[in-house]
């Protein structure tokens, strides 16, 4: 007996509505859109990476070349000025020569302050005996003119020198022209420069035969040496490390040479003492060479300290 199970229409619209629909297409054009976006992406992307300029850091080392300025026409024209400024006599009509000539230098300004500088009545006279340029800067049309002059001062029947540093400011025009623009201020003079020796000593790498044969190679030498030939000298020196002096010298020795290892080369400080047969005085230089042993000793390389 077959029992057949009609089921109403109600339940089938149920089963209907439970039932899960994949909807296949609707979001197609997004999609293809997305993966067209997709490759031009990976497209730019590997022809970026073929054609990419490396980019490094370049440190680009400027080098600037300093303009050589012709300082002569300033220098000669402070000298010139500085004679005249800093001589004079202590009479009327020398004092006003001196202001006439000074008119030629000084702005009206200038030439206004210095007139009371020299007076008829002062006891003393200057005679200028040296003046000396000790630095000279540009700025722009300007040089500042630092110097030393040495004066011969006459009080009566007495003389003494004196030394004085200045500095003084020059214009200068477009054609060269000079005028003074600053009267001479003084300023502190040049002293002498500390300067500790270097106390050098000798290698004790390098054995004592070695240093005789040097020594006694450099004796020959420098014997020779002043009345010495370019072609003489090539026995002695290569690559025309030391040049003819052709002087009338008489060797008179070797003084304190030092003798340090430099690689394949050996280096030789020392002074040489020599008499000079003209004017009868004793000269002594010195001297830096590097040395080699070839079938002689040569010298290769003069160095100066």
């Amino acid at each position: 007996m077959k029992i057949k199970i009609e089921r109403s229409q109600k339940e089938k619209t149920l089963k209907k509505k439970k039932e899960r629909v994949i909807s296949v297409g609707k979001h197609r054009k997004m999609v293809l859109a997305l993966w067209v976006l997709l490759s031009c992406s990976l497209t730019f992307g590997i022809y970026k990476n073929f054609t990419a300029i490396d980019q490094h850091t370049i440190h680009e080392k400027v080098v600037l070349k300093e303009k050589v300025v012709n300082t002569s026409g300033v220098e000669n024209f402070t000298k010139d000025f500085a004679k005249e400024y800093f001589s004079w006599k202590n009479n009327k009509e020398a004092i006003e020569k001196r202001m006439s000539t000074l008119e030629q230098y000084l702005t009206e300004e200038g030439f206004s302050l210095s007139r009371d500088m020299v007076r008829a009545d002062i006891p003393t006279s200057s005679e200028v005996q040296s003046v000396k340029i000790l630095d000279v800067e540009k700025h722009s049309e300007e040089f500042v003119v630092s110097f030393l002059v040495d004066q011969k001062i006459t009080e009566g029947k007495k003389t003494q020198s004196i030394s004085s540093a200045y500095r003084v400011i020059i214009f200068e025009d477009e054609n060269g022209n000079h005028i003074v623009i600053s009267l001479p201020t003084m300023v502190g003079k040049p002293e002498k420069a500390q300067y500790e020796d270097k106390q050098l000593e000798s290698d004790s790498e390098i054995d004592a035969k070695t240093k005789e044969e040097i020594t006694e190679f450099l004796e020959t030498f420098f014997n020779l040496y002043p009345a010495a030939s370019e072609k003489e000298l090539e026995y002695y020196v290569e690559n025309k490390a030391v040049q003819p002096i052709n002087s009338n010298l008489k060797f008179v020795g070797l003084i304190n040479p030092i003798f340090q290892q430099k690689g394949k080369e050996i280096q030789g400080e020392f002074y040489v003492k020599y008499l000079n047969m003209t004017t009868k005085v004793s000269s002594t230089f010195q001297y830096t060479f590097l040395l080699k042993k070839c079938e002689n000793w040569k010298i290769t390389k003069t160095k100066y300290n």
